[in-house]
């Protein structure tokens, strides 16, 4: 049986159609080197935090069709530049993509995360991107990565996560990892995930960019959007 932590292979699944793009919480980090199939080699540099691990369960989704991006970290600049740059290519790609700043634009004071929940899906969206910062002051990549790969295999649901990830927010630090996830509202399960390397808070902003096309390269050549 196939290991749904491996690095996505190059064949695609024979069953499934393309689809358009999905709402996604976003959140993955850990820097590499290492080339992914299906992303273009000029994506990947040794100077650039780029997805080094994925988790894709193989799960079937419908068509989506609207599209929110959740940034989920106190680092409000990184949160903008992370959500901005994914609706940007959303948009681009004739979908609809919002940003959850337009809607909570701060994260680091809230009373009822529940509320924020309710708040962030009122507007029907069917799927989500996340993008959740960690810190990696007090730890290792290898134990980072091996706490990504054990929750990422557990069954959590989209709301249960955003709501557990506001009152869990990572705090400031030197070096962050970057996780993202997509999700599929209506089922509420996590259709795909992804991680990126170690990143210096004063990089970040500028790595954004690499992150999320490696991101929605990965997720066109898995064929979820």
């Amino acid at each position: 049986m196939a290991n749904p932590l491996s690095l996505p292979s190059s064949r695609r699944p024979a069953s499934r159609s393309r689809r358009r793009p999905a709402i996604v919480l976003v959140a993955a980090a850990l820097a590499c080197g290492l080339a992914l199939p299906g992303l273009a080699p000029s994506s990947v540099r040794a100077d650039t935090p780029v997805l080094a691990d994925t988790y894709n369960p193989g799960t079937t989704h419908p068509e989506f069709t609207k599209v929110l991006v959740v940034g989920i970290t106190r680092n409000a600049p990184a949160r903008r530049r992370f959500e901005d740059l994914f609706v940007s290519i959303l948009r681009g790609r004739e979908s609809q993509g919002k940003t959850s700043y337009s809607i909570v634009p701060d994260l680091d004071n809230i009373p009822d995360p529940n509320k924020v929940v309710e708040t962030l899906f009122a507007d029907q969206v069917d799927s989500v991107i996340t993008v959740r910062l960690v810190s990696l002051d007090d730890r290792s990549e290898a134990q980072w990565g091996a706490a990504w790969r054990a929750e990422v295999g557990q069954s959590v649901r989209i709301r249960p996560y955003i709501v557990a990830s506001l009152q869990q927010l990572a705090p400031d630090a030197d070096q962050h990892g970057v996780e993202f996830a997509l999700w599929d509202v209506q089922s509420g399960v996590r259709l795909w995930a992804g991680r990126s390397g170690p990143v210096k808070v004063k990089k970040l902003r500028k790595s954004a960019t690499d992150l999320v096309q490696d991101v929605m390269k990965e997720l066109r050549h898995q064929m979820l959007l």
